[in-house]
């Protein structure tokens, strides 16, 4: 090998190295604790024993002036403990965010799903949880809104970001019944490149169907009046519109409170397989001590797969 090659190699390795030491510095500092006391959400819905919770939830990917991961986590554990869902879908996870939810929900909740871009320590994931004692995980995979989905890292449609759907096929351990959880972010640039992305996922929708009912949750990064959405509720019922009762139904992107609950609508949506029963739909509005647990809403719904 050319002593130059060799160099280069060794360069790489140390740049490598120092991010890993950088990220784990990062991922490693705590915030001043606020402590919150008992937290108690307001409003939590009871579940039809039949019924089956589904949950998204844009997590913020870092800190803010508004409130730090380890701060505002308190708050988005409460949300998940509360609300109690059989399975979630996370979107701007970090590694920092798995690590809390892990330690903190991790004797009850599974997860799947890789990291979107080459360096994990440094990326986000689209993580799917699941209520491990209740399921029997049947499949699981990740892909790419991509030309080539199960091609790693791929990349097209002018995307500015590398964007992934990770899912999981869960079996109910008592009654059998299965459904297909995909949990997906897509990009936040141009409504061309969303749409291209959509379709993508619809076509991949399409292939899960056969593996029961299927749920797609997810930061769609566009409102009800566009091509997306047209796309998406073409294939796919809207649970916030098909739901018995609608909760709070509105704006799910929110900006920790600085955009009005009656702005444009939401970006984060439930979809189903078309004719899924809805009980109830929800929009988690929730405040700690004037916290958010995010800069987006987590929204649920109750189904019947």
């Amino acid at each position: 090998m050319k002593k130059s090659k060799v160099i280069l190699i060794a360069l790489a390795a140390v740049i490598a190295v120092g991010a890993v030491a950088a990220a784990g510095v990062a991922l490693s500092k705590k915030a001043d604790l606020i402590d919150f006391g008992e937290i108690v959400l307001d409003g939590v819905p009871e579940k039809d024993a039949g019924a089956t919770r589904v949950m998204s939830f844009n997590l913020r990917c870092k800190d803010d002036p508004e409130g730090s991961i380890d701060n505002r986590s308190q708050i988005a554990l409460e949300v998940i403990n509360q609300y109690a869902p059989d399975s979630f879908g996370i979107q701007e996870a970090t590694p920092k965010w798995l690590r809390i939810l892990d330690e903190k929900v991790g004797d009850r909740y599974a997860r799947i799903g890789q990291a979107r871009d080459f360096f994990g320590p440094l990326s986000e994931y689209n993580c799917v949880y699941y209520l491990k004692d209740k399921y029997n995980l049947l499949d699981s995979g990740t892909f790419w809104l991509s030309e080539t989905p199960y091609k790693k890292y791929s990349v097209d449609y002018d995307s500015a970001c590398r964007r992934i759907a990770s899912w999981a096929v869960l079996e109910d351990k008592e009654t059998g019944k299965v459904y297909t959880h995909i949990n997906t972010h897509l990009d936040h640039v141009l409504e061309s490149t969303r749409d291209a992305q959509c379709k993508v996922l619809l076509a991949e929708m399409a292939k899960l169907q056969t593996q029961g009912t299927v749920v797609i949750t997810g930061d769609f990064n566009t409102y009800s009046d566009g091509d997306v959405y047209a796309s998406m509720t073409a294939g796919a019922d809207d649970a916030a519109i098909t739901a018995d009762v609608a909760v709070g139904a509105g704006i799910t992107y929110h900006n920790y409170g600085k955009k009005a609950d009656e702005g444009q609508g939401a970006i984060d949506f439930i979809f189903l397989t078309k004719g899924t029963p809805v009980d109830t739909y929800k929009v988690i509005r929730d405040t700690v001590q004037g916290m958010y647990p995010s800069d987006h809403y987590p929204v649920i719904a109750d189904i019947h797969i």
